[in-house]
């Protein structure tokens, strides 16, 4: 079994991306990623309609908006959504990422994910 990368992994973000590459990496139809336009969940770098061009950074929250999509059959609109609040976290977690390169080695950073529960003892 070949364990090889698919080549969106290898993108830049800022890398502009056409239309019917990005619905092709995504696993979308070029269709629908013009209604997400419309919806204002996707806004391109450059270009309109078929001959729009989009930032590679859309390409994981999309990928992730249509496994779920599939996954629960939910509608376009709502896929945009998903597809909005997954590119915002991204970004956000890229800030985070960024701030705590910049604090000192002594400084203790938080770990990712929720914090074990602990019951009180009384």
């Amino acid at each position: 079994m070949s364990m090889q990368s698919p080549e969106w992994w290898l993108l830049d973000e800022r890398q502009p991306v056409a239309l019917a590459e990005l619905a092709r990496m995504c696993g979308m139809s070029p269709q629908d990623l013009v209604e997400l336009v419309e919806y204002g969940t996707l806004v391109p770098c450059a270009g309109t309609g078929a001959d729009a061009t989009f930032t590679a950074d859309y390409v994981h929250p999309l990928r992730e908006a249509a496994r779920v999509r599939a996954m629960f059959d939910l509608d376009l609109f709502t896929v945009g959504l998903v597809t909005g609040y997954l590119h915002r976290i991204e970004v956000l977690e890229q800030r985070l990422r960024a701030v705590q390169g910049q604090l000192p080695a002594h400084v203790p950073r938080e770990r990712d994910g929720p914090a074990l529960w602990r019951e009180a003892h009384g």
